[in-house]
């Protein structure tokens, strides 16, 4: 009887040291972000702008790591967002009206791909790039043929609250706060939000139509034979990835106050050194750790980035090189630790 419970105990006993490691290793790696903004003398609007692109990191984990689909399409499920976003704020819209609209402009954009990975049989990396093709166009109708649509003088969700949080803020703080007013609105406004949609999804994923997406991704032979339908599982995963894309670039054009066409252009490099950036500082074990590794490695990302800016005092035309190296960093530095710990295995043998 013993044995028997003590068994039973050790996997609820292993998850609780995986979940006391991870927080450990998030509150560490705050730490470390911190000192080196504060040494870097780094902007905080540098974490404003990582949590406008964090979804779409989660985009990326949900097509590659859940459902184990090569899908580029958040290249352009990114801008096709931010400017549905964009044209219905300029026609008298709310902001969460045109966000919602965002979200099915990319969730249609996702399902433009997996449609055409279904009925035309061509690999998922070839129909996205077919569709992210094609998303320029579709991105300047939406436009109405303009290659940029300001936002200045509209509502958007940062205007709509700035003059009072600013108010706020220098009656609170003092009159020192006022320039770092609106990079906090945007912190707050965007985790709010970063935080809703983590939520759902966490929810989502767990559910029934979740769990057989993640078994598609796992497992697809297996899907097929319980009787699920395996290409519709494709279509939702794919469009609720997408949509997440495009929630993301409906942020983005807010905080940057204008949509422009090319605005998603390597988005997905980006996304992926997100998701490796985010699996290799926290190690996550559960889904919801994972959604959370995804958007702590895009934080890190964009935080990393604007340090080299600072600390080199780079001018802005150097920022898709200064990119392309936190990229390569991200990606390269795990393949060369696990080189160089098998060139220790060789040598100690």
């Amino acid at each position: 009887m013993t044995a028997t419970a003590s068994a039973a105990n050790q996997p609820q006993a292993s998850a609780l040291s995986a979940n006391r490691s991870f927080v450990l290793r998030g509150i560490l790696l705050a730490v470390v972000v911190g000192a080196f903004m504060s040494l870097g003398n780094v902007n905080i609007g540098a974490i404003g702008q990582g949590l406008g692109y964090a979804l779409a990191g989660v985009t990326v984990f949900m097509t590659f790591r859940v459902l184990g689909f090569v899908d580029l399409t958040v290249d352009g499920a990114f801008p096709i967002g931010g400017a549905a976003c964009a044209i219905l704020i300029v026609n008298g819209h709310s902001p969460e009206y045109a966000m919602l609209m965002g979200f099915i402009a990319g969730a249609l954009t996702g399902m433009a791909t997996a449609l055409i990975d279904i009925i035309f049989k061509i690999e998922g990396l070839l129909a996205s790039i077919i569709v992210i093709t094609a998303a320029y166009t579709v991105t300047l109708h939406v436009m109405e043929g303009k290659s940029n649509i300001p936002l200045l003088g509209q509502e958007t969700l940062i205007s709509r609250y700035s003059k009072a949080f600013r108010t706020w803020l220098v009656e609170q703080f003092g009159d020192q706060m006022r320039r770092q007013s609106t990079n906090l609105l945007e912190i707050i406004l965007f985790g709010f939000i970063v935080f809703i949609v983590l939520a759902i999804l966490y929810w989502f994923l767990r559910s029934e139509i979740g769990l057989a997406i993640r078994a598609t991704g796992k497992n697809p032979q297996m899907v097929r034979a319980t009787g699920l339908n395996h290409n519709l599982m494709i279509i939702i995963g794919l469009m609720s990835a997408n949509g997440l894309a495009g929630v993301a670039g409906s942020l983005v054009v807010q905080q940057f106050g204008f949509a422009d066409v090319s605005l998603g252009f390597g988005l997905i490099v980006r996304g992926l050194a997100a998701v490796i950036i985010g699996e290799v500082l926290l190690r996550p074990r559960s889904v919801g750790q994972l959604l959370i590794a995804a958007v702590t490695g895009m934080l890190v990302f964009d935080i990393s980035r604007a340090w080299i800016f600072s600390a080199l005092d780079l001018p802005t035309t150097d920022i898709q090189f200064v990119s392309a190296l936190v990229v390569l960093a991200a990606l390269g530095a795990p393949r060369l630790y696990d080189r160089w710990k098998t060139y220790k295995q060789r040598l100690g043998g």
